[in-house]
């Protein structure tokens, strides 16, 4: 049975390996430079390769696609003053070890208001803080992981006005997130974890909601580690049915929803640590 076993995954290792030699001969690698500091190298080819059956055909226009798009957006040379309407919100925040008290204490206080964030004096602290999320970790600080190493950005629904920017800046601003996510993986770690703080949650946001999840399906194939939601509204479910067939199998299996108990960053961490999750991509 060993050998059998030995046998399979020494065929589907040659096969895959086929695949990616393949799809690179119809969709040539473009430069490091061309795709705006990401690498178009085997792994990106196996990672849509992965989500499409491991056939070169099918991958192809996708991955074809994505390179435009990426030559277009440019990922890696975004900055947050790209997307400075989203990164002024602190809608979408890189978890540290460690961090400002002041800065956590207004997104408490607005989140207490019930998701309210238009008062006078919110309005003045949050002017005082720097475009979220930065670039480079502050000194003296480091970015939070799950334990097996996931990078972690935590969303707050109730801060989130997507309505306040363009399109094109939500296109930037969700590469600009995701491309920071890859930059924050070490070692053998692929893949991302976001956790998604659902207070705050009106209707109105599912066209922006769409938006955000076709960057990540189209564009970061086998980049999902887990997607975490909390503190759920109940006639939130009734949503998740119409954002579901969005998603493919693969973002969907990656996919939770805590129980009520779970209801803050740091008992979400501790549920996701329990569990075992993939880092790899493929």
């Amino acid at each position: 049975a060993a050998t059998l076993f030995n046998t399979n995954s020494q065929h589907q290792h040659h096969h895959r390996l086929t695949a990616i030699k393949q799809l690179k001969q119809i969709i040539p690698p473009p430069t490091r430079h061309d795709l705006g500091g990401e690498m178009a190298d085997d792994a990106a080819y196996a990672r849509f390769l992965s989500v499409n059956d491991w056939d070169p055909l099918k991958a192809a226009p996708k991955l074809q696609q994505s390179f435009e798009w990426r030559k277009r957006i440019r990922p890696g040379t975004l900055r947050p003053h790209h997307c400075d309407t989203l990164c002024r919100q602190h809608a979408w925040v890189a978890l540290l070890a460690g961090g400002s008290s002041f800065k956590i204490a207004i997104e408490e206080e607005d989140a207490t208001n019930g998701g309210s964030s238009n008062t006078q004096n919110n309005n003045r602290s949050r002017r005082r803080l720097p475009l979220d999320t930065p670039h480079n970790c502050p000194p003296l600080q480091s970015w939070r992981t799950t334990r097996h190493g996931l990078p972690i950005t935590y969303f707050k629904c109730w801060m989130w006005k997507p309505n306040k920017a363009s399109s094109e800046e939500m296109e930037r601003h969700m590469a600009y997130h995701v491309h920071h996510l890859i930059r924050r993986m070490r070692g053998k770690v692929e893949r991302i974890c976001i956790i998604f703080d659902m207070r705050g949650f009106e209707g109105w946001m599912l066209p922006y909601i769409n938006q955000a999840v076709n960057v990540l399906r189209q564009h970061y194939p086998g980049r999902a580690g887990a997607m975490c939601f909390i503190n759920v509204p109940g006639y939130f479910y009734a949503v998740w049915k119409v954002i579901s067939p969005w998603l493919d199998d693969e973002i969907r299996s990656k996919t939770f929803f805590a129980s009520s108990e779970v209801n803050d960053v740091e008992k979400s961490i501790a549920f996701l640590n329990k569990m075992n999750l993939k880092i790899g991509s493929t």
